[in-house]
């Protein structure tokens, strides 16, 4: 990750937020207020959009929104998610947010569906995400250009070149590593809490998320942690096999970011390849999130590393926030 990376935290947009970037689109020229980001928030409280914001250097610099269930325009009735409201602030432009955002918002729209859609402006007030977003690989639908929640007439008037002139744009969405050809599960969000019985055969996929220890090792180590209180693992189960599972703990000491004791806290997930992209991860963290739920945590954390894009996409996709980065160092005694 290079450090202009490092600098830009995605998280969860913040009441505080709202006066921050309306204060700065003012000095920019606009005539902004922080109505339009409290509805956001109002949307995100009631379940109904996920609003992110970009950090750069501790500023909140950027914002995306991802609505799951989107209603009107050209995809109405589809089903996919609409990103809508995407902004960087001019002071921070033209080091990566804007593409550091765009990808935690398609992270979180390949949570419901395979496609996602959004519209642009055409005014050159729109140029750099008109170009970004064809980079991205999004692509017109063929509606032709919209006015409000209406398409235009072929050869008729436009009202204005104005923010509500858009085309809609969608794209596929797909992720590194994914199979052209998926094993399909009749019931991905099923899964039940794992006992003894099943460390072996949680084991081999430990081994592969965490390939510095032999299967017989986490074999190991799963039979002693399933006899504990604090630990419960899930897993799923398809064509008569474990193919996925997510272990979770009881951490009592301080958890960065949390300000609560005991924390619930996901120590490590893992789908079998051929059956990802089907909604078993979050089905697995929601019965971690459940069982630390009834041991009476009012808060759940996990990590990643620095440099694992990919485990920020899905952390960010099923709703955590980010925390803090920091750097652990060790040394002989």
């Amino acid at each position: 990750m290079s450090g202009q990376d490092a600098d830009i935290i995605i998280r969860r947009m913040r009441h505080s937020d709202a006066q921050i970037i309306a204060d700065e689109e003012v000095r920019q020229g606009w005539n902004a207020t922080p109505d339009k980001y409290l509805m956001r928030l109002k949307d995100q409280e009631a379940g109904l959009c996920v609003a992110l914001v970009a950090e750069y250097q501790g500023n909140p610099a950027g914002y995306i929104n991802v609505y799951p269930d989107a209603k009107g325009g050209a995809f109405d009735g589809k089903g996919y998610p609409e990103i809508v409201d995407f902004g960087v602030l001019e002071k921070y432009r033209r080091r990566g947010i804007g593409t550091r955002l765009m990808e935690a918002a398609e992270a979180v729209a390949a949570r419901y569906a395979d496609t996602v859609y959004l519209g642009v402006g055409l005014h050159s007030g729109y140029g750099s995400a008109q170009r970004l977003y064809v980079r991205r690989g999004y692509v017109p639908d063929g509606s032709g250009v919209w006015y409000g929640n209406q398409p235009c007439e072929a050869y008729g008037p436009v009202p204005a070149n104005d923010d509500s002139l858009i085309l809609f744009l969608s794209k596929k969405l797909t992720r590194r590593g994914d199979s052209a050809e998926k094993a399909p599960v009749k019931s991905p969000g099923s899964v039940r809490r794992a006992g003894k019985e099943d460390a072996p055969a949680v084991a081999e996929l430990a081994a592969a998320l965490w390939p510095e220890h032999t299967a017989e090792e986490m074999a190991e180590e799963l039979t002693s942690l399933l006899a504990e209180a604090s630990c419960a693992v899930f897993l799923a189960e398809a064509d008569g096999r474990t193919i996925a599972f997510a272990q979770s703990q009881l951490r009592h000491d301080y958890v960065e970011g949390t300000a609560s004791s005991p924390v619930g806290y996901l120590e490590g997930i893992y789908v079998a390849e051929a059956y990802r992209r089907q909604g078993i991860a979050g089905a697995l963290l929601r019965a971690c999130e459940g069982w630390a739920r009834e041991a009476g945590c009012r808060e759940f954390a996990s990590d990643c590393e620095l440099t694992n894009e990919e485990s920020l996409r899905f952390h960010l996709g099923l709703g955590f926030t980010e925390a803090n980065r920091i750097i652990c160092f060790v040394k002989p005694l």
